[in-house]
């Protein structure tokens, strides 16, 4: 692979004018894996190919027996947190990941020293290095607050969306209903929230969490088997804008039922807006037969109430109950027939084997406060990813939850379309992505090898690779984020709803220097890097040759590091001083003005 040299850097930066990086896809995720598991790392492998993610987004972890549960702290700081801090630290801008993946074969719960608190390995990812503000302690490996005879949460996850609860909302009572609002909040906003970034997020309390709070999931089952499925069952979900059933099912008792005030209030509002919301006011320990998009409930045993009923892709799931993600819950007898071999109440791996494309359990007893709210069934129908979805309608940071499920899924959202051309660079020839979305696009990137360089506004960009040479291979990523629109949601107490989930599509292309001659011979074939003969795309952000690779969705506005699409034409490099000249004399005269 090439450098860039010190003045194409320059020309990058300048060229970055539009928004901040914002949504989430393949650039944002790291993969954390078990190195010492080849199922583990066949599994990181594939899923980072089925989604693009760069190669140096692949953190292998080694020393780590892949069939271990529990990890003391001691271990869990030695083994998994300063590999991972490294893995972050060799990025080039640690600032883009926002998730962090983790692959079947590392443990699911961390045990800090003392008194038995546990936590979720997740939950421990998820604040990595956060700090208290007063004296720079480490959040991670600080108790809990006991109660009694049990530990509760007390860390506010910073990015939570708040309640907006009014009289009359609730037509379903019950004592612990006030835990669980956000979906008020959600109908009555003016605005949704902007798309995670890490970077953005700020003190909860008395900890800083800036820069260190990232939304965690697993790729997870009964098996590998069940992880690759999860897997396929998100990459097809994307776009397929589902009208199964956004089910709730009342809990089997009060406490499993905490929830449900708020699950029929956000069912109902889904029903006003057109979508296939449905609340269902008894518990059903065999509900079967219902094709779902969504399912929440509340019980110790659903065993029999799951795999009767049909799971889309892109489905999200969740019991409500102390320990559906318990370790023993993953883990089947020696031969495979029984699953899980031991379970303690029921295991969320049972909605994966069933077809659920996210689910979410407790690691350890977690009280009935601190699950993901309702409003994760309204912000997933907005657009925004299954990561997103949940993590946003969670109260607390740093405890036992644990979410199955890759982040990225977006059922509910239309990626942008990205193509790359050419596949076959000539010498001095220039890169080229063009982007479509019918919102139009707001922000195109480039990376090469994973380092971002060139992004710029609209959906139409340009590269000059640095002194090209013949046989190079440059290893491209295109990323588009579409632009946010206003949607109406009929019924709503605030009709007129901004969503800001920042949607990004993007493709993956390998792009070889050759001889111009060589270039010039094949051009009658017509072809668009990642397009296949029967006009598809390929990867994510799919879509027919029909669009011949115009940039409709924004002006030709990106980084065109070059000054002219052919090598006879005047030498871009004194434009680009030129430029850069001008850029600094126009912030002297405004630093004089002041």
């Amino acid at each position: 692979m090439r450098r860039l040299t010190a003045l194409m850097v320059m020309a990058v930066a300048m060229a970055a004018t539009g928004p901040g990086r914002a949504g989430g896809g393949p650039e944002n995720v790291m993969i954390l894996f078990n190195a010492d598991s080849d199922d583990a790392s066949s599994l990181a492998a594939y899923y980072a190919e089925q989604r693009d993610i760069p190669a140096n987004r692949l953190c292998g972890l080694q020393g780590i027996d892949p069939t271990l549960r529990s990890i003391p702290f001691s271990d869990y700081v030695t083994e998994i947190h300063d590999p991972l801090a490294q893995c972050l630290q060799n990025l080039p801008d640690r600032d883009d990941i926002d998730y962090i993946v983790i692959i079947r074969g590392l443990p699911y719960r961390v045990d800090l020293p003392g008194d038995g608190y546990k936590t979720s390995l997740s939950a421990m990812v998820q604040i990595l290095d956060t700090t208290r503000t007063s004296d720079g302690t480490s959040l991670a490996g600080q108790p809990e607050l006991k109660s009694g005879t049990h530990f509760q949460a007390s860390i506010q996850n910073p990015v939570s969306i708040q309640g907006n609860l009014q009289a009359g909302d609730f037509t379903v009572q019950n004592q612990y209903s006030g835990w669980y609002e956000s979906a008020t909040g959600i109908v009555r906003a003016s605005e949704q929230p902007h798309s995670f970034r890490s970077g953005d997020t700020h003190q909860s309390g008395q900890w800083d969490m800036t820069g260190n709070l990232f939304i965690v999931t697993r790729l997870d089952g009964f098996d590998f088997e069940d992880a690759r499925a999860l897997v396929d069952r998100s990459v097809a979900s994307d776009g397929t804008f589902p009208t199964a059933e956004i089910l709730c099912m009342a809990g089997s008792d009060q406490a499993r039922g905490a929830r449900d005030p708020e699950c029929e209030f956000a069912t109902r509002y889904l029903s006003a807006a057109g979508f296939n919301g449905q609340y269902l006011d008894t518990f059903d320990s065999s509900l079967s037969g219902h094709q779902v998009a969504a399912y929440l409930t509340g019980t110790a045993n659903l065993r029999d109430a799951i795999a009767g009923n049909t799971y889309v892709p892109g489905a999200i799931t969740g019991n409500l109950t102390s320990t559906g993600a318990a370790p023993g819950n993953f883990f089947c007898n020696s031969d495979g027939s029984v699953c899980p071999a031991s379970e303690s109440q029921t295991s969320i791996a049972r909605f994966i084997r069933a077809g659920a494309t996210g689910a979410h359990g407790a690691v350890a007893e977690p009280l009935n406060n601190v699950f993901p709210n309702a409003g994760v069934l309204l912000l997933y129908t907005f657009g925004y990813n299954l990561g997103e979805s949940y993590f946003f309608n969670q109260r607390y940071a740093y405890w036992v939850n644990l979410y199955l499920g890759d982040p990225l899924a977006s059922p509910y959202a239309e990626r942008p379309v990205v193509q790359v051309s050419p596949t076959e660079l000539p010498l001095n020839g220039s890169i080229t992505v063009d982007a479509t979305h019918p919102a139009g696009i707001a922000q195109t990137r480039m990376y090469l090898d994973g380092v971002l360089v060139a992004e710029g506004d609209g959906g139409h960009l340009e590269f000059l690779p640095d002194q090209p040479a013949l046989g190079d291979t440059y290893s491209i990523l295109a990323v588009a984020i579409a632009n946010n629109v206003p949607q109406h949601r009929t019924g709503w107490p605030n009709e007129d709803q901004h969503p800001q989930p920042d949607i990004q599509g993007w493709t993956s292309s390998l792009i070889t220097v050759v001889d111009a001659a060589q270039t010039d011979a094949g051009a009658d074939d017509g072809g668009l890097d990642g397009m296949a003969d029967d006009g598809e795309t390929h990867g994510d952000g799919s879509a027919s040759a029909s669009d011949g690779g115009n940039a409709t969705g924004g002006s030709k506005s990106g980084c065109d590091c070059r000054a002219g699409s052919s090598h006879d034409q005047a030498p871009w490099w004194p434009i680009l001083l030129l430029g850069f000249a001008l850029f600094l004399l126009r912030r002297r005269k405004h630093a004089s003005r002041n």
